[in-house]
């Protein structure tokens, strides 16, 4: 009787990662990381004019105002008005580059391996537009682009970090404050309502500020992940 040697058949090579619809993050990720920064450094800078606008209605109420009332407050109207429209246009800039990595970010985690994600890269997007589902989903979404990015193979059973809930956390305050302050803005009919209205929108750049800093260790670790990743698949 002879020997017999089974050779098992070859299995297909796994598909190079371009052809899984995988793009290198890097570029991306610094474009976004460079307008946050620029943003940080602009909510840094509404700061310090949001407590110079508190000095300025502090000392008017106090009867302590050097210079004329009239010069004074219109210097102070139109640095806040400038820095607010430097904010709002860089806020749109970042919005729109930030959720174009957010979509590239989840196809990335799918292209590695990930399956049964619950979020596609359109809702991952979409759920920021969704009035009351915004306050939650995309937390969510984002979680599980982390997780993915993480360990495709077993992505549901990684731990998040805490920076994930601060970043929310910070986004949400931000927003809430910002609108508070703008909504009180309308009808200013006292100097204690201009120095509320003013303390709630230097709290709202401080949690802007805070967001930025979250904002960019968030995006670098995950784009970091995806590119070691990258790198694993490739060389397997």
């Amino acid at each position: 009787m002879s020997d017999t040697t089974v050779v098992a058949p070859p299995q297909p090579a796994a598909a190079p990662l371009a052809s899984r619809d995988y793009r290198d993050p890097a570029q991306l990720t610094q474009w976004l990381k460079g307008l946050l920064v620029i943003s940080l450094l602009l909510d840094l800078i509404a700061v310090g004019s949001g407590f110079m606008e508190l000095a300025f209605v502090r000392s008017f109420a106090a009867g302590t105002l050097e210079g004329d009332f009239d010069t004074v407050a219109a210097a102070n109207d139109a640095r806040q008005q400038a820095i607010g429209l430097g904010q709002f246009g860089l806020w749109i800039v970042t919005g729109i580059v930030f959720l174009t990595w957010i979509h590239r970010a989840n196809r990335n985690a799918r292209a590695l391996g990930a399956q049964d994600m619950r979020f596609t890269p359109g809702w991952a997007v979409g759920w920021y537009f969704v009035p009351i589902m915004s306050l939650w989903k995309p937390f969510q979404a984002m979680r599980e682009i982390w997780q993915a990015s993480v360990a495709p193979g077993n992505w549901q059973a990684v731990q998040t970090p805490s920076l994930l809930g601060w970043w929310w956390a910070f986004f949400l305050c931000a927003q809430v404050l910002g609108q508070v302050g703008y909504q009180m803005s309308k009808s200013i009919d006292s100097v204690e309502a201009a120095m509320r209205t003013s303390a709630f929108i230097t709290a709202s750049d401080i949690g802007f500020v805070a967001l930025d800093v979250a904002a960019l260790l968030l995006v670098t670790r995950i784009a970091a992940n995806q590119v070691w990743q990258a790198k694993t698949v490739e060389a397997f």
